[in-house]
Formats: structure tokens, sequence, C-alpha cells
């Protein structure tokens, strides 16, 4: 405490400039008033440790002001000046809340040392209570470490990030948490990994940088340790504290926190305390990172540079921890290198993979895959990737992307060729041993497919090629089962709306108003699927899930429908301008051979599809 600053209150203006004059002597800040009104106004401008007044004053007495000021500053230390005759109102205006008082007549020294003494009471008593604020701060700050110290405990990245999470909610007092890290140290991008509280998960971007945080909410996020912003009117909440969590000099993830009890804002205390959890939060996420690209390098055969199998279940484990919790799709695929059927004669067998042959195709196959695509080998001859946020789509547009990577390796091979096989979370299972399950059944009807049996199929030149050795395959079936068949396919499509997939229909020249007929039925229902139509001449409203293409490389005659995507895969094929009552069919739930003919039919005719 500094020089302390005293107000003298006082109706007579001798003594006014008495006590000022002593105590300004004696090293006080005074300020005087002539009256209880101006010593209020006086209290409304300026804060002081000592408030002294004189008991008898006219309107407004000394035991008036002190409850009056009692009133409005309850910790307001008030001295009153009294006569001997006047102790007993004194000791009454002690009760109303008056420190203490000094009798008239005063004296210097009197006077220096009863305020002296007073001053001396108020600086051991601020003292106590920064000592108490010190050690319930000290208190505080040694509770934090102890809740923080669970962080270190585990090196799991994602169980981590949701302690981290829960955490920083409790120090704030926020009922709503969302947090978005890194993959690794030094990324720029940042991926959606916890929420609590209620929270909209497809309200939430799933990857995002600081500098689009910075955008969008609060600039200058990345250089401050902590920084509140207003969100947008439809938000959940209109004000949430954004906190970067930083591993040394990088930012590896943000935290937006919000939704305080009873609508309260965050006050300096809990940010200080959350931001010193952040701290030490970011240096356990650090390390667990660091320790998890460590573990990746130790875990990668040695030969191909993959992650083991071992390792790749522990991920699949947690992407289906993080699926479940966020309402993502992942896909699993298995790549197997088998000796090909189509050997030349002089060739006793197919030769065995070496180590440099197999590394050789891992690299190829890695060139095909996005950056959060995982790769891991089983012996030299099987991989398996784990594709998060893929659905059988999209797998199968990977599936091509690897197909043109490895060309060339093949052809240094032609003993060997490729088989996939997939399964998506959570169409085909929802926990590991049942989507390896789906996978081992698929490879094996991969080895049965039509496509297999009938290499010339994929050798065809187009499409229509491929239709027409396809029918001599098929059955003779009823004309109406074309239409029939048609309808179903596309109802059924309406029927999965959550599955995404791509099909291609023609009605040829009998069944175009049947299709058009059943979409006006289907019309404003949901569906992720899209629907490409081949009709030459109909006109079809415009529809975002719909297109019409009008002019194609195809036989626009031929009825045919083609479906391939999270649901069971099919395909239908009907001659070229036929009438008669019963007409040439072939109609397969070969998935192998359905995926071929989707995509074929998707780069023949130009259309785009994503993973």
């Amino acid at each position: 405490m500094g020089k302390a600053r005293i107000l003298a209150v006082d109706d007579q203006r001798y003594f006014r400039e008495l006590i000022e004059g002593l105590l300004s002597d004696a090293g006080y800040d005074v300020e005087t008033a002539s009256s209880g009104e101006e010593a209020l106004q006086c209290l409304e401008q300026h804060d002081y440790e000592i408030v002294l007044t004189d008991l008898v004053m006219p309107e407004m007495d000394g035991t008036e002001l002190v409850r009056r000021v009692r009133e409005r500053r309850p910790h307001q230390d008030v001295v009153m000046v009294t006569g001997v005759v006047d102790v007993k109102t004194a000791v009454e205006a002690m009760k109303q809340g008056a420190t203490d008082y000094i009798l008239k007549p005063f004296d210097r020294e009197s006077l220096v040392e009863a305020v002296g003494k007073i001053v001396d009471r108020l600086r051991l008593r601020s003292e106590h209570a920064r000592l108490i604020e010190e050690n319930l701060e000290y208190m505080g700050i040694v509770s934090l470490f102890e809740r923080a110290t669970g962080l270190f405990s585990t090196l799991a990245v994602e169980p981590l990030a949701e302690r981290l999470l829960e955490g920083l909610c409790l120090e704030t007092r926020a009922q709503t948490g969302v947090l978005w890290l890194a993959a690794e140290v030094g990324s720029e991008s940042f991926g959606l990994v916890g929420m609590r509280g209620l929270v909209r998960v497809e309200g939430e971007p799933k990857t995002i940088g600081i500098d689009e945080i910075e955008a969008a909410w609060c600039p200058g996020l990345g250089g401050a340790r902590s920084a509140v912003a207003v969100l947008p009117e439809d938000a959940e909440a209109s004000e949430a504290l954004f906190m970067p969590i930083r591993s040394g000099a990088d930012v590896i993830g943000v935290a937006r926190l919000s939704d305080r009890l009873h609508g309260e804002g965050f006050p300096a205390t809990d940010r200080a305390m959350a931001e010193k959890f952040a701290e030490l939060g970011g240096i356990a996420l650090g390390n667990a990172m660091r320790f998890r690209a460590l573990e990746r390098r130790t875990l990668r055969d040695v030969d191909t540079r993959a992650y083991s199998r071992a390792y790749l279940d522990d991920a699949v484990r947690n992407e289906i921890h993080k699926a479940n919790r966020f309402g993502h799709r992942f896909s699993l695929l298995r790549i197997d290198l088998e000796p090909s059927a189509r050997l030349d004669r002089s060739t006793s067998g197919t030769p065995p993979l070496s180590a440099v042959d197999a590394g050789d195709f891992a690299r190829q196959v890695e060139i095909a895959l996005r950056g959060t695509d995982l790769l891991a080998s089983e012996a030299w001859q099987t991989f398996h990737v784990l594709l998060p946020q893929t659905d059988a789509l999209g797998v199968g547009v990977l599936v091509r992307r690897i197909e043109r990577t490895t060309t060339d390796w093949l052809a240094r091979h032609p003993g060997q060729l490729l088989r996939f096989a997939s399964a998506t979370f959570p169409a085909d299972g929802t926990q590991l041993d049942a989507l390896h399950r789906v996978i081992d059944q698929r490879r094996e009807a991969a080895r049965q497919s039509l496509l297999a049996a009938h290499p010339e199929l994929a050798r065809a030149q187009n499409i229509d090629t491929i239709f027409d050795q396809m029918l001599e395959l098929g059955s003779v079936e009823a004309l109406e089962t074309e239409g029939e068949i048609l309808r179903f396919v596309l109802e059924d499509v309406f029927r999965r709306p959550e599955d995404r997939g791509i099909l291609f229909l023609s009605p040829g020249s009998r069944w175009a108003s049947d299709l058009l007929e059943t979409l006006e039925e289907v019309r404003g229902r949901a569906t992720q699927t899209e629907i490409v139509i081949l009709a030459d001449g109909v006109e079809h409203e415009s529809d975002s899930r719909v297109h019409v293409v009008k002019k194609s490389p195809l036989d626009a005659r031929r009825p045919f429908a083609v479906y391939f995507g999270d649901g069971p895969a099919y395909a239908l094929v009907g001659q070229v301008g036929v009438v008669a009552s019963r007409v040439p069919l072939f109609q397969s739930s070969d998935r192998t051979l359905v995926e071929h003919l989707a995509f074929r039919l998707q780069r023949e005719l130009g259309i785009l599809v994503s993973v």
C-alpha cells in the first residue's frame, strides 16, 4: 500500500484546514468535504483508505454519513471525530459501521498517531487478504497440476484429446466444447476429434486450419493464449472462448468453449486456469503425437515400409470409436497379389515376389492414396488400406487410381494380378472382426466373379460390347420383367436414402414413360445416390439428384440398370429394339462385375465420382 488517501469531512472550515494541514505534513494525501452530501459525491468519484468525519454536522450528521457510506461501500473504513461529551453517540456510530473514533480536542501528535494506527491496521488487513489470495491461487494451481497430471498418463492421442477437452470445459464451466486437432506436429490442418455438450456434428467443419478459424471467428488467435469471439446469430451460444493448443512453437489444435452456465461470460480467472491447463495439455498431446510417429516408424515392415497388420487393427479400432462418435463412415480395402491364370505355356509357374518387388509395389500403391489413408502389409503379397471418411463408392474411385499407378509394376511382373475386396463401416459391419469377415467373403466372391471367369469382359473396347457379351450369358424372360426391375431398382434407392451410390438407368425404347412416372412418384424424397438416366428425347424437370444424358456414345435403345454403392450391387441388361412377349435378359448381383460396369459407365459418360 502506498501513501494513504484520506477524505476529511467537517462543516467547520477551521477543522477541515487543520486536519488537512496536520495529516498532509505527516505524508498523507488529504481531500476535504464540507458536508455529508459532498462527501458522498467525492466517494462516487474517488477511492479513499479512510473517511475522517465529524460527528455533529447540520442536515446529515456523522452517524447518517456512516450508514450511507456503508450501504455503498461495505468495506470502507470510516473514523468518527467527536467531542468527549458525545462519546456515547460515537459508540452508536461505530455500531452503524464506523471503524474507530478520535476525541476532540486533539493535537498534531494524537491525530497523526490515531490515523497511523488505523493505516497500520489497513496495511495488515490488506497484506492478510493478499496472502490469502496468493494461497488460494497457489492451491488452485496445485489442484490444476494434479488434474493435468492425468493427461500424461496416456500416449493414445484420441482419448487424450477427449480428456483435454473435458478438462477445459471444467476449468471454464463451459457446457459445450469442440476440439480440432492436427494429425501430427507441424500439420496446418486440424481434424474434428472431440465434442462435448449439445453440438451438432453436421454443423461443425470436419477439417479446418488456424487461418480459417481466424477469418471466420477470431482474428489474431494464432498469436494469443486465448480469445473470446462473438458467434453468428444462428449458433447455439452467442459467445465462445477459443484456445489454441500448442506443442512448443507449433499450434497443433484449437478448442472452442461456449455455453457457460447462466449465460455468463468467461472471467479472467477461469481463462487463466484454462490457459495453463491447455498449455500442459499441449505438451501431453505433442508427446503423444511424437510417440505415435515413432511407433509408426517402428511398426513398419522393413521391406515394404508399410505398417504391420497389428498396427492397422489398432488404427481401425480407433476409427470405429471416432466413427461412432461423429457419425463418420470409413472403409477397409484388401489388395491381394495373386498368380495370374493366364500364364504362358512355357512358364512353369509364377516366380515368387522378392522383398524389392513388394516394396516397389507398396510405393506405387501409396502414390494413389491420400495423406489420411494408412497402408499395411501382411506378408509380401497381401496389403490392407484404412480409408477414413470413405464409403464404398469412394473405395471404387481409389481402386481405379491404384490400378493406374501400378500399371507399370504389373507390366514388369506379368505373372501377377490384383484382387480387391473391401468393406465399409457401418453398412457392412460395426466391429473389426465383422469387417474382416465381409472382406474375406468378398475376396472369395471376386475369385468366383463372372469377370474372373470371362476376362474378355474386362478387355472389351466399350460398354455396349460388354453388354452384348453379358446378354449371351443371360436367360429369356417375359417382356414386362425389364420394366418391373427398372422401377424396383429406382424405388429401392429411395428406400435406402442414407446409402451413397451411383445408379445408371436406361429405359430403352420401351420403358421411358414408366421411368418418368416412377420419378414423379419419388419426387421430393431424399437420397444420397446420384442417378444418371440415358434417355434421348426425354424431358425431365431439373432435379439435383437426377442427371439426364440425352446424347451419349451408348446405344440408347438398350434397357439397362447398374447400381453400385453402399447397398447391394445390381446389374440388369436387356436387348436392343426387340418387340416380343419374351426377351433375352441378364441380371446379376456380382459385386466385382457391377463395380467394373459402374466405373466403365462413369468413364465413358464423363460422370465425375468423388471419394
